[in-house]
Formats: C-alpha cells, sequence, structure tokens
C-alpha cells in the first residue's frame, strides 16, 4: 500500500534534483553576465531614464548610491590600457600595477575605482629599459607614454571599435581580476578614447557591463556613506574640448573629425558645457566633498592649455575639494593654496610612464607606475590620500596626506 506514495516521492525527488541542476547549471552558464550586467546603485528605487540621444549630453539625472560602511574607500587610476610586455617579462607593466590595486583593495575593502580615462592606445617606441621586476639581467621593460586602450602593437587599433571589441577582455577584465573585478569603475573618456569609436565605451556601459560606468560623457553623482549620512558629489567630465584648440588639430587620428561630428569643437558648445559644470557644482554645494573627476590635469602649468583655466576658476569659485586627472603618466599633487585652494591629483601612470606638468609641488621620477588611494571617513573633516609605486614587484606608499573637505584658503582672495 505504501509503494505508490513511495513512488510518488521518489519521482517528486529526481524533479526536484533535475530542476535544481539545471538552475544551477544555467546559473553557471550566464554566471558573468548576471552579475556584470545586474550592478546597479544600492538606490534602486530610482528608475534612470535610457541613453541619451547624444553622448555628450549632460546625463540628466544624478546618480545615487549608498554605503553603510563609516569610511569610503576609492582608488584613482588612469592610462592603464597598455598591456604589452617586455623581453623576459612574465607580465607587463599594467599587470603588475592591477596586482598592487587588488591588494590595497582588499586591504582596505575599497568601494569603487576613479578611472580617470584612456583605455587602450598605441605604442610608438621601441626603446627599452632594464626591467625591475624580475632579477634576469636580459629583462626589458618597453617605456613610453599612453592611456587606456592602447595600441598595443602596429596591427592593432586606438581605443576601442565597438562593445564587443577583444580590448575589453583583454585589457580591462582579463587584467583586474580580484576584488577589481567586484566593484564599479566611474569613467571619464581621454584623448586616445576620442581616437577611435568614443561611443563604444558609454554603449558598452548600456548594452553590455554596467559597472564600467559610462553612461555618458559629462554625469553627476551622489555617494551618501556612514551612520553620519555624509555627502559626497562628484562631478564627471570630458576635458577634450577644454583642452585642445580644435583649429590645432590635425587628422592624423580621429579626435578632430570626432569632436566636430559631435559638434563639441564651437565657442558655443564650449560655453554650454562651462555653464552646466557651473550649474551642478552650485547645485552640489551642499555637500560636504566635491570633487570633480577629469581627464587632462591643471596642475602647474599643465592648467595653461586652451580653456583649461576656466574650469579650475569654476572649481574655485565653488569650493571643490579636489580635481582627480591623468592625461600626464605620472603620479603628481599640488596643494591647496591661496592662490589655488584646489587639492590637484594626477594619476596616470596606470600602465605607461612619462613626464608631468612642470610647477608641480610634488611628483614621482620618470619610470614610475602606480595609482592613488584615498579614504574619508564618515565623522571627519579630512581625507587621507597617498599615492602608491607599483614599479617592482614590492608596492609602497611613497607620499601621503590629508586634505580638509574645505580647503583653510577659501573663499580665495582677490588678487
Amino acid at each position: 500500500m505504501l509503494r505508490a506514495p513511495l513512488m510518488f516521492i521518489s519521482l517528486m525527488t529526481i524533479y526536484m534534483s533535475v530542476a535544481t541542476f539545471l538552475v544551477i547549471g544555467l546559473s553557471s552558464i550566464f554566471k558573468n553576465s548576471l552579475i556584470t550586467n545586474a550592478f546597479v546603485q544600492v538606490n534602486t528605487s530610482i528608475t534612470y531614464p535610457e541613453v541619451n540621444a547624444s553622448i555628450t549630453t549632460p546625463y540628466p539625472k544624478v546618480f545615487e548610491e549608498t554605503y553603510a560602511d563609516s569610511i569610503l574607500d576609492f582608488i584613482v587610476l588612469g592610462d592603464w590600457g597598455f598591456n604589452r610586455k617586455g623581453t623576459g617579462e612574465k607580465h607587463g607593466d599594467q599587470v603588475h600595477v592591477a596586482f598592487a590595486m587588488d591588494s590595497w583593495a582588499k586591504r582596505y575593502n575599497t568601494n569603487f575605482i576613479i578611472n580617470v580615462g584612456v583605455y587602450t592606445t598605441k605604442i610608438k617606441a621601441t626603446r627599452k629599459k632594464a626591467c625591475p621586476r624580475t632579477k634576469d639581467p636580459t629583462a626589458t621593460r618597453i617605456p613610453g607614454a599612453y592611456y587606456s586602450f592602447y595600441k598595443n602593437s602596429k596591427s592593432d587599433h586606438q581605443g576601442v571599435e565597438n562593445v564587443d571589441d577583444p580590448k575589453w577582455k583583454t585589457n580591462w577584465i582579463d587584467v583586474y581580476k580580484g576584488k577589481l573585478s567586484e566593484i564599479p569603475w566611474y569613467s571619464v573618456a581621454g584623448n586616445h578614447d576620442w581616437y577611435n569609436n568614443v561611443t563604444a565605451q558609454v554603449d558598452y556601459y548600456w548594452s553590455k557591463n554596467n559597472r564600467f560606468f559610462l553612461p555618458s560623457l559629462f554625469y553627476v553623482r551622489i555617494s551618501v556613506f556612514g551612520p553620519e549620512k555624509t555627502k559626497v558629489a562628484w562631478l564627471h567630465i570630458d576635458t577634450n574640448i577644454f583642452y585642445y584648440k580644435y583649429e590645432d588639430l590635425t587628422n592624423k587620428n580621429l579626435l578632430k573629425s570626432n569632436l566636430q561630428n559631435f559638434d563639441v569643437h564651437t565657442s558655443k558648445a564650449i560655453e554650454s558645457k562651462l555653464k552646466w559644470i557651473e550649474e551642478n557644482l552650485a547645485l552640489q554645494k551642499d555637500a560636504k566633498w566635491i570633487f570633480v573627476v577629469g581627464h587632462h590635469p591643471l596642475i602647474g602649468d599643465c592648467v595653461k592649455y586652451q580653456h583649461m583655466s576656466r574650469l579650475l576658476s569654476l572649481f574655485e569659485m565653488y569650493r571643490v575639494t579636489a580635481y582627480f586627472a591623468g592625461h600626464t603618466h605620472v603620479l603628481e599633487y599640488q596643494y591647496p593654496k591661496p592662490s589655488s585652494p584646489v587639492a590637484i591629483f594626477t594619476s596616470g601612470a596606470g600602465s605607461r610612464s612619462s613626464g608631468g606638468c612642470s610647477g608641480k609641488d610634488w611628483g614621482m621620477p620618470v619610470g614610475t607606475l602606480g595609482f592613488l588611494h584615498v579614504k574619508i571617513e564618515s565623522n571627519s573633516d579630512e581625507m587621507s590620500f597617498e599615492f602608491v609605486d607599483a614599479t617592482t614587484y614590492k608596492a609602497k606608499v611613497v607620499f601621503q596626506g590629508k586634505v580638509n573637505s574645505t580647503s583653510i584658503w577659501y573663499p580665495k582672495k582677490a588678487k
């Protein structure tokens, strides 16, 4: 009499096992897409519209994220996509910097990466130097200066060509592993990104992997963290239109034609973007911390390029705490001071090294690779920062300091 019920139970057990196997199997198959494409800000109650009609149109909504921890921790990295290695090297410079970043990210429970741009470029020098990473005296490394998705060989291309470009995997996913593969990369575009299909990088966020956070070339974020609900405002901007004089550009790459095609090369377009930056800095004046992220540097003489000084004037007017950039492949810092109360950081040594800006307050010598690490406690008026030299196997802190949320030199004194 019990045989039928037992058979029924056995069949149910088999069905449940098969169903479980299918769920686990399918989950395994689609694991990457589910994880990478399901990333959203913690504040999921906010609904964001779809992609802008133009990538140069500032995103109309403010992105918000909330962190329960009392410390906001992030890494600033730029010019990181050159993944070629020298003779005798097991890994190239980019990978070694990534190893050090992952170590720091795990140690400090880093919340996100601030990506100051340029993801792949080309190599234009074959000059070699002794490699500091290996005991093999014949090993060499290839110096030079490039950005994020760099051109890595003669047959390679600048930037990325589309959302399925292999460089997304070879230069980003396969390099930045561990903790670095679990957190968002809040990004801006650099000049080499404009040398090819810069639209593909925005499309990649919308259609492939929103952990590579680039919904538009101009957007605003708010980070709220800790029991005090400390507010941090971020303006992510494209500085290419402010850094280069359109008339001086040549047709050796697509930068000039892209600027023209997107109609951001005119004085009217530049004034429109400056107005947007000013309006949004004013809207975020209640934030305890105000940060601006761009690709091109503002340190020393680099502020003299085209319209860059106008950016700095706006930052000073609206009491910006700090500006983060790359482009020059160095680690450099400019202190807040009476003449310019903004703390200015350059972290462009993610995979290559070159000269920086003259007039800096501090900087590492040419040949140094590394990144910037920043930590803010919710109940503090200071943020701590440290520049990490990852040129050798044993990464080390080479400079550290603190910055007030509002510089003691604000308001800036009139000249």
